[in-house]
């Protein structure tokens, strides 16, 4: 098994001599990446609003922040930014038996060649994807049961759905991705930072807020 980094298990006689097996260790290199941006906001409004403008940008600059963290989760190139799993040497592909389209035959193919490393598989769909898995059938039946009154039960195959736009459209690699996001290191050298200043914009009459977040990741 490919988790026991090389470790094998091997028969052994009564009274024989084990064999030695080695695992084999590496080393991660994380490459610290910078995220973020500035925002000017007129003093003006600032002193008039009657929302703390403050904490509405905050809450803006978290939003912003997690979502460029999930793109880059999903598809980063690796390269000045985190890489993703989409680009990742472990991703396999599998050709869909329908073009442009996600059937039961291309769950049953995805699955056959899945394996957890002990987390919770999730099912990663565009939402594009939705009006296939819900009229999706074996053959025999459908296999996404509808429920009208208390919404749909996003489970497919016994693993939970979770909706990305970061991925690609349907009809495009990788609009649909099983995986086990344990399987993903994510390191923060630096969490979310925020600072403001009222002399960056001095001649325009304007304050500064700027937020940032230094990290990196990849899948293990």
């Amino acid at each position: 098994t490919a988790f026991a980094a090389g470790v094998k298990a091997t028969f052994t006689a009564a009274g024989g001599t084990f064999t030695e097996t080695e695992p084999a260790f590496d080393k991660i290199m994380w490459r610290v990446n910078k995220i973020g941006g500035m925002t000017e906001v007129e003093n003006e409004l600032i002193e008039d609003s009657p929302f703390a403008i403050e904490s509405l940008l905050r809450g803006l600059f978290a939003v912003a922040i997690s979502a460029k963290n999930e793109r880059n989760i999903l598809r980063g190139t690796g390269v000045g930014e985190p890489l993703g799993i989409l680009n990742a040497p472990s991703a396999i592909g599998i050709s869909d038996s329908t073009n442009a389209s996600f059937v039961w035959a291309d769950v049953a193919s995805m699955y056959s060649r899945f394996k957890s490393v002990g987390g919770q598989p999730v099912w990663l769909i565009h939402p594009s994807v939705w009006p296939k898995i819900m009229v999706m059938s074996n053959g025999n039946d459908n296999v996404w049961q509808g429920n009208l009154q208390g919404g749909p039960t996003n489970v497919l195959n016994g693993y939970p759905i979770v909706v990305s736009e970061h991925l690609p459209q349907i009809g495009q690699t990788g609009s649909v991705l099983l995986a086990d996001l344990s399987g993903y290191l994510m390191f923060e050298r630096a969490g979310l930072s925020i600072a403001y200043s009222d002399q960056v914009g001095f001649t325009k009459d304007v304050g500064t807020w700027r937020f940032r977040q230094r990290n990196d990741g990849k899948p293990w």
